[in-house]
């Protein structure tokens, strides 16, 4: 018979702040590199007003939502007589997504949009090149104090899809969001102090 784990109610957690301060669900950035001189979808000229600028900070503070990056692996399947072994497959990592809130003023839907333009084109009818669509994020977790507990690089991503909550003329008390699948190739983990 199992022996009964004594005192299993929380105050020995209590007596260890340093371990058990719960990490919360809102002190996060997630930033994507290289998108602070796009060119906006829709637009056909280069007319200097037709670029999206500060992308990259304008991201930074409209992100709401992000899904923290994971990946899953296949079983191979390995028979010899009457017995299976399994062996660990591919890597492949899930989709992830992003949800900004659409600020008026920095534009936040028009630097999403941009990102997404880089990939296809509905003007030109062209879809682009990798080197320019695909972009290194960074998705950093912070301590309630905004101290720095892991953050991870985030290779390739780039937008899928972006579709957005609707308009209606009984709304008015909730703010306009979007939000945008991203595809990437890869996610490594860190720790503050790696290097």
């Amino acid at each position: 018979m199992a022996e009964v784990q004594k005192n299993p109610g929380i105050y020995h957690l209590a007596d260890r702040p340093d371990l058990y301060e719960p990490m919360r669900d809102n002190h996060f950035e997630f930033i994507v590199h290289d998108i602070d001189n796009l060119l906006r979808a829709g637009v056909s000229t280069n007319d200097e007003g037709d670029y999206v600028r500060e992308g990259q900070e304008i991201l930074r503070f409209s992100v709401n939502k992000v899904n923290i990056p994971n990946f899953t692996q296949q079983a191979i399947s390995i028979k010899r007589g009457n017995t299976t072994m399994k062996a660990a497959g591919t890597i492949e990592f899930a989709d992830g997504s992003i949800e900004i809130i659409d600020y008026v003023g920095a534009d936040s839907k028009s630097v999403l949009l941009a990102w997404q333009r880089l990939s296809g084109d509905v003007i030109t009818e062209a879809v682009g090149r990798m080197a320019d669509y695909k972009k290194r994020c960074t998705l950093i977790e912070y301590t309630p104090d905004f101290q720095q507990v892991r953050y991870w690089d985030i290779y390739g991503a780039w937008v899928g899809s972006v579709s957005d909550n609707g308009l209606s003329n009984e709304g008015g008390n909730d703010k306009r969001v979007m939000t945008a699948t991203l595809y990437f190739d890869k996610a490594v983990p860190h720790l503050p102090d790696d290097e």
